[in-house]
This record gives structure tokens, C-alpha cells and sequence, in this order.
């Protein structure tokens, strides 16, 4: 059914170098309950430690930042994690401006001239997540207004009926 290929890209070492520059390790190190130097060692793709599930299930719960997991996904060649815990169906317009914003961002940095570096195509790899994420989430958000109002449901199931009824004529 799928077919999971390891990229030749070095996505999760990136996003491990990303993400520690981002936090206070020391921190995190000790919420999740190891030494802040066990912590760096493992983020570093230079040193032989890597980190267990566990420890990566961890530290994303703390941080609430994905992007060790988005690295993990995208060196599997998936998109990026979608964490559904943060849907709220009233948010839908702060989705779709998210989704807007993140595609203007990419936009801007596809029309510059430029010199691509690490820094800059981490941001944009980030911008591209965070919109593909808005996205999802509008979606998630639209599904759930509509599963809540039965008539809504009703017309949209009408609606769609109809509309392939006509387009097998």
C-alpha cells in the first residue's frame, strides 16, 4: 500500500540541529529526565547517540514544537505531522489566514534572488510545514462543522449525490 523510502536527504539531522538551536536544552533535559550533555549529544548527528521513541515522544509533549517529528517524516518522504489536538472549529478564518500567510511567505522567498542558505531553506521548510499543517487543520475544522449539523450534512450528501448523478450523464 505504501512504499516508505529513506530520503539520501539528511532531514532528520537538520531538523536536530534546528530544533537545538531553537531551545534551552538544559531545560528539556530535565523535564524529560536526562543530563542536558546526553540531550546535545543526541541531537548531534556527528556523535554515534540517537534518540529512542520515547525520548522523542518527550520532548516533542513538552516543547509542543514538531519539528524533530516533521524531520522524522520528511527523511520517510511524508508530510508533516498534523497534531489534531489543537482543532477548535471556530478557528477556521485563523486557519485559512495561517495557511494564506505561510504560502505569501513562501511566495516572497521564491520570487528573491537570493543565495539559498541552510538558514534560509530551514525557514522556508518551516513555513511550508506550518501552511501544510493550516491547512489541515481548516480541513479538520470544515468536517467537524459539518458532522455537528445533521441538516448541513444532509444538504452536502444531497449536493454531492446530485452533482455525480449529473456527471455520469
Amino acid at each position: 500500500m505504501f512504499d516508505f523510502k529513506v530520503s539520501t536527504q539528511s532531514h532528520f539531522d537538520t531538523a536536530c540541529r534546528t530544533f537545538a538551536i531553537k531551545h534551552n536544552l538544559e531545560d528539556i533535559a530535565s523535564a524529560i529526565g536526562c543530563r542536558p550533555q546526553v540531550l546535545r549529544n543526541k541531537l548531534n548527528p556527528e556523535q554515534p547517540h540517537r534518540l529512542t521513541v520515547n525520548e522523542l515522544l518527550a520532548i516533542t509533549d513538552y516543547t509542543e514544537d514538531a519539528t524533530l517529528l516533521d524531520g522524522m517524516l520528511a527523511q520517510i518522504h511524508c508530510l508533516p505531522c498534523v497534531p489534531v489536538n489543537e482543532l477548535v472549529t471556530e478557528k477556521l478564518p485563523d486557519y485559512v489566514m495561517g495557511a494564506s500567510a505561510e504560502v505569501g511567505s513562501i511566495a516572497r522567498s521564491a520570487m528573491s534572488k537570493e543565495r539559498m542558505t541552510p538558514s534560509h531553506k530551514n525557514t522556508l521548510v518551516e513555513s511550508a510545514n506550518a501552511g501544510m499543517r493550516f491547512l489541515a487543520l481548516a480541513a479538520l475544522s470544515v468536517d467537524a462543522r459539518l458532522k455537528t449539523n445533521p441538516a448541513m450534512t444532509s444538504a452536502v450528501d444531497t449536493m454531492t449525490g446530485i452533482g455525480a448523478t449529473f456527471g455520469l450523464l
